[in-house]
């Protein structure tokens, strides 16, 4: 695990980029100091960008709240969701009636589905967002006790970045499920669908740096996907000395110098 000051350092290195959103550009409603210029200098430089979210929501939605948040769409190739990657998967199953997980108010866009207000009425479960914390852990856990029901977890994250601090994130919903029985797909970082689609956008150049801020995550599906992997110490990993796995590169914000 190399320490580096700024992206300057090693961005010669590579010919792609897949950064991830929430956590490195920006922490829900504003953007980290620095992020913007790190992307216009890749920008300069042509090397492409693929913006990586486990978000349950899918690319076009990605894509708005990156323009509201301030960031030009030239300097992304596009966004890559793990919702989008669902949806993908999703056009050609059987099953045509869905409850969805998520926060309450949100549209994640399975348009293709029925969507149900009662689990039990569902022939698969979407695991999209949390309501955390009006909905808590507990609560989950009551409304999925005795399903039987298959899960497809979007968002494989088990920690959600607010403005109010840390909250259980849609994976450790998936994680309850899953205790109590259930069977869940798993879609979004690490698992390397996510990878295999973002790489093919970039035009699957042979140097690629992931860029994250969870081990868990970002560090643990790069290497799974055989890219470098350099972890940012904000977001999820702020305030930690030790990651495992260990990144190739280790930065305190993300900045170009």
């Amino acid at each position: 695990m190399i320490p580096i000051e700024g992206l300057e350092e090693i961005a010669s290195d590579y010919d792609g980029m897949l950064i991830d959103q929430f956590g490195v550009l920006h922490d829900g409603t504003k953007l980290y100091p620095g992020s913007l210029d790190v992307l216009a200098q890749l920008h300069a430089l042509e090397i492409p960008v693929a913006v990586m979210t486990n978000s349950g929501k899918r690319t076009a939605a990605n894509v708005a709240r990156l323009t509201k948040i301030g960031i030009p769409r030239e300097y992304y190739v596009d966004a890559v969701s793990s919702g989008e990657v669902a949806y993908g998967r999703l056009k050609s199953s059987e099953a045509k009636r869905a409850f969805i997980i998520g926060k309450d108010g949100e549209d994640y866009g399975f348009d293709h589905f029925e969507l149900v207000k009662r689990p039990q009425e569902a022939q698969v479960i979407l695991i999209l967002g949390s309501n955390a914390p009006q909905t808590s852990l507990d609560d989950y856990a009551v409304m999925l006790k005795g399903l039987t029901i298959p899960a497809i977890c979007c968002n494989p994250d088990k920690l959600l970045i607010t403005a109010t601090g840390l909250w259980p994130a849609p994976g450790a919903i998936a994680d309850v499920y899953e205790k109590l029985g259930g069977k869940v797909q798993w879609i979004g970082k690490p698992y390397r669908a996510i990878y295999d689609h973002a790489l093919k956008l970039i035009g699957r150049p042979k140097r690629v740096l992931c860029i994250g801020d969870s081990a868990e995550h970002d560090v643990a599906g790069g290497r799974g996907a055989g890219l470098a992997t350099l972890l940012i110490r904000t977001g999820v990993s702020e305030g930690h000395t030790s990651f495992e796995p260990e990144p190739d590169y280790l930065m305190e914000r993300f900045t170009w110098r």
